[in-house]
């Protein structure tokens, strides 16, 4: 359910984007990783299985959560302005491997 929840985002994020772009508004969505330190992750990730998922991630770190607030303010600044109908992913190359396949496997 979550895999559709998070399409059905990155659509409307692009169909927003379309739509309001003719007002100035810019849509996008941050798409994290494995965030370290969260209670999310310690739950989704038990400690066996945290440095075997390591390892499949290109940048072998997770990301913390002043990542996700660097992104974020990326996004909303100047910096971006010509940015609209984008899924910014921060999870240190996860998606780009089998990692994350792995894990839920072993779940």
């Amino acid at each position: 359910h979550a895999g559709s929840a998070k399409a059905a985002i990155d659509a409307m994020a692009k169909h927003l984007s379309v739509e309001w772009g003719a007002d100035g508004v810019r849509v996008n969505c941050l798409a994290p990783g494995p965030i370290d330190d969260t209670e999310g992750f310690s739950r989704l990730c038990p400690k066996p299985l945290k440095d075997e998922m390591l390892q499949s991630i290109p940048l072998k770190r997770w990301g913390t959560l002043q990542d996700m607030q660097n992104a974020a303010l990326f996004l909303c600044s100047q910096a971006s302005s010509n940015v609209t109908g984008a899924v910014m992913v921060s999870d240190g190359g996860a998606w780009l491997t089998n990692g994350a396949a792995q894990l839920v496997s072993k779940l």
